[in-house]
């Protein structure tokens, strides 16, 4: 039985690897693939804190350790004063806990699903999101999730943002995967998390009624990003006039922390500290209009051909391989251009490219689709070993990228000595403590034995036991490349 490389693509390259559930793409892969774009967008278990609840959490505990502290400031006071007439220090009392509604949402105790304070909620985010893969109907719109969260990359590496880039990926990025660019582009780039990440709470027009008396100045990390990696591309044309300007424009954009507010936890517009007066980006003026200004120049620059070339040939590297073809790469920004960066469309194209099936599985999977592609095949999320911990040994800990620039598509990202033997020691412990769930002879048997090539399925047929046949399974090159 040689390998199908058709089915292969359907479920490795548009998917989340082979297991029993993807039996369904054997009898005609392409339409498999395709099917799963009309179907609505899977969404994630209920209980995971929005944004709001996350920053919201963050002033709770921040209020906690104020009166903490100030506790023990009285304390050491009344101690001083009962030391000098001979009565004894006061012992400070127990600080407040958190609320009992809000730690019920996050669970309590040691289970890898639910552990964590409010402020490390990405576990629960992890465990949620592996579990969505394991059960869904349409891998390929979680493939697309990834793609997209790593185009508009936050990161916990950076404290606020950190608490809200796991309800980043469900707010601003789950909810347009099969949407339009342009809806993705405004949801993420005035998404709390981005704020956040790329400073912008911080940028204040120089001219504003608080950079006037405050001496501030604008900080021009958003407005750089959203013309280097979110739009244009650092090929796209723009200048270091046109960063300055789109800062500009992105000033007043903040986060509400005021608590009481009713706005509390979310973006908002701060009329005081918005730069005033006409901006000038790719040639074109734009009149002052507040925060309507940023609605004013995504459009144009979702427009811009530089933006179709620029995201387009991202996912087709992303998708297809490093070295896709140039007339795949310029019939997908048409695509992107005559539907007005509909990204339903530009996935249906994509899926519907001859190239897209026909290129042979290269590229390595990046550890999140190792993990992946994994619960999938054994039907259920391998809790032991933790997968928080697999992918920081793998070097891509979750939401955590290096960068704005997301995580590296390229295999030499990945094909690193400390990695690969990272991915060894991963498999053989998930393999030990995972087999029983597996059901080796099935997966490589005749249902779905043609996603594998006849030396792997040999190899793996003299395995010792069930637990070193899932091993070898997990690292065959067939399970390592899509």
């Amino acid at each position: 039985m040689s390998r199908n490389l058709a089915f292969a693509n359907a479920v490795g390259r548009f998917g989340l690897g082979c297991g029993p559930a993807d039996a369904a793409a054997l009898a005609d892969p392409r339409r498999y693939v395709r099917a799963q774009l009309d179907l609505p967008t899977p969404m994630p278990e209920e209980g995971l804190n929005s944004s709001t609840s996350q920053l919201q959490a963050m002033m709770a505990n921040r209020q906690v350790a104020r009166q903490r502290r100030q506790a023990m400031a009285e304390a050491r006071q009344a101690g001083a004063k009962d030391g000098q007439d001979g009565g004894m220090a006061m012992t400070p009392p127990a600080a407040p806990s958190m609320d009992d509604g809000m730690m019920g949402k996050l669970g309590k105790g040691g289970d890898a699903k639910t552990s964590g304070s409010p402020l490390t909620k990405n576990p629960a985010e992890l465990i949620s999101w592996l579990t969505l893969a394991v059960s869904t109907k349409a891998p390929v719109q979680e493939r697309l999730l990834l793609h997209w969260s790593n185009h508009f990359t936050v990161s916990t590496a950076k404290a606020k943002s950190g608490l809200t880039a796991g309800s980043f990926q469900r707010e601003a990025i789950r909810p347009f995967v099969l949407g339009r660019f342009a809806d993705m582009a405004r949801a993420a780039i005035l998404h709390p998390s981005m704020i956040f990440y790329l400073d912008n709470n911080s940028s204040t027009g120089p001219d504003s009624r608080v950079g006037r008396v405050k001496k501030s100045g604008l900080n021009e990390n958003l407005g750089r990003e959203v013309l280097e990696l979110h739009t244009l591309g650092v090929d796209g044309g723009y200048s270091q006039a046109d960063v300055t300007a789109l800062a500009a424009v992105l000033t007043g954009w903040t986060v509400d922390l005021k608590p009481g507010s009713d706005t509390f936890g979310q973006s908002i517009f701060s009329e005081r500290q918005h730069q005033p007066g006409a901006k000038t980006i790719l040639g074109k003026r734009y009149p002052e209009a507040g925060a309507g200004e940023i609605a004013a120049v995504l459009d144009d620059l979702v427009r811009h051909p530089s933006t179709a070339r620029y995201v387009t040939r991202r996912m087709a590297r992303a998708f297809v391989s490093d070295k896709v073809s140039e007339a795949l790469q310029k019939s997908l920004a048409k695509v992107f251009l005559d539907s007005g960066g509909d990204l339903k469309a530009v996935s249906v194209a994509l899926a519907a490219s001859e190239e897209a099936w026909t290129a042979q599985p290269v590229k390595l999977r990046p550890p999140i689709e190792f993990l992946a592609a994994t619960a999938r095949m054994i039907g259920k999320v391998p809790l032991k070993p933790s997968p928080t911990a697999a992918l920081l040994a793998m070097g891509q800990p979750f939401l955590a990228a290096p960068s704005p620039k997301g995580w590296a598509e390229e295999d030499e990202a990945w094909v690193t000595s400390d990695g690969i033997k990272s991915r060894i020691d991963w498999a053989q412990q998930c393999a030990t403590l995972n087999a029983d769930e597996a059901g080796i002879r099935e997966l490589i048997g005749d249902r779905l034995g043609s996603f594998y090539s006849d030396e792997t399925r040999r190899v793996i047929g003299r395995g010792e036991s069930p637990q070193q046949a899932l091993a070898l399974l997990m690292l065959s090159p067939e399970f390592q490349r899509r």
